[in-house]
Order: C-alpha cells, then structure tokens, then sequence
C-alpha cells in the first residue's frame, strides 16, 4: 500500500503530474442575498415580490453565460494525467479558456450590479445596511472559497472577473 507520501497527489512513487484544468470562480449574488435573508431584513410582500422578479430577469440574463462557463469547465476538466509537457496547442486552449472564463464572469457581475442597484433602491436605510453586510459576508466566503480553488487546480491566475461592485 505504501505510506502516506503515495496517496498524496504529486509525492511519492508513481504519481504523475496533473493537468490544473480551468477554475470557474464563487461570486456573491447580491439579488439572492435580500430574499434569502427576508426575516432579518423585514422585507414586505411588495419587496419581496419586486426583487423576486428582478431575481428571475437576472437569472434569465445569465442562465446562457452560466451553461458556458459548465461547458468550458468539463471540457478543461482538471486532474487528467499528463505524461509530458502539454502541446502547445493545449496550452494556448487553457490560456483562450482562461481568458473566457475572466470576461463571462466579469460579464455575470456586472449584470449582478445592475440588478443589485435596482433590487438595494426598494429597501429602506436601515434595510440596506443590513443586506450591505450579508453582501460584505458573502463575497469574504466567496473570495475564500475562490483562493482555495485557485490553489487546488494549478492556476494562481488571482482575480477572477471584474470586482464586485460597491
């Protein structure tokens, strides 16, 4: 069976080196945050039935961007072995895929602003600073979230997309 060295991937007799894939990054949605925490925030029917329709609007907007980034995902699935270096057409794929999946998440959050804007103008002050902090938590869980995927498929590439918003 051997020691731990060879069940960890990358050490010890017979591993192989492992192709790092494409990382599809976490983001907060800042639309689903106000329904999600409805109780807290005491969001009348009204609201909740305004952001409820501009959360279906969004989520029809991004829906086709989403199924990219799932299908440029498998495709560059990551942890096939690799048994020499990678042609340089692979290469130059991971770097358009890369790069695809930075301008369709840059693309996913700015449509998230928008609707953000849109959603945070139906609720009161006292309101808003409490979904400003649901949104403050969410995007610290997203950013953690996003530092330990970056580590784990390879690519160290940093910030995903265009940052949030404020």
């Amino acid at each position: 069976m051997g020691g731990r060295g060879a069940m960890t991937p990358g050490r010890g007799p017979g591993s192989l080196s492992r192709d790092a894939g494409i990382y599809i990054p976490k983001y907060a949605n800042a639309v689903n945050l106000p329904l999600e925490h409805r109780p807290e925030l005491a969001l009348s029917d009204s609201q909740f039935t305004r952001v409820i329709a501009m959360k279906r609007i969004l989520d029809s907007t991004n829906a086709p961007l989403l199924r990219k980034l799932d299908s440029v995902q498998r495709l560059f699935r990551a942890g096939t072995p690799l048994f020499s270096s990678p042609s340089a057409a692979r290469r130059d794929s991971l770097v358009d895929a890369r790069s695809l999946v930075i301008e369709t998440t840059g693309t996913v959050r700015d449509n998230i602003a928008a609707a953000r804007e849109k959603a945070y103008a139906l609720l009161s002050s006292t309101q808003l600073k409490k979904a400003q902090e649901f949104e403050e938590k969410a995007e610290r869980a997203a950013l953690a979230e996003n530092q330990k995927g970056e580590r784990a498929s390879g690519t160290g590439a940093g910030v995903f997309g265009r940052p949030p918003t404020s």
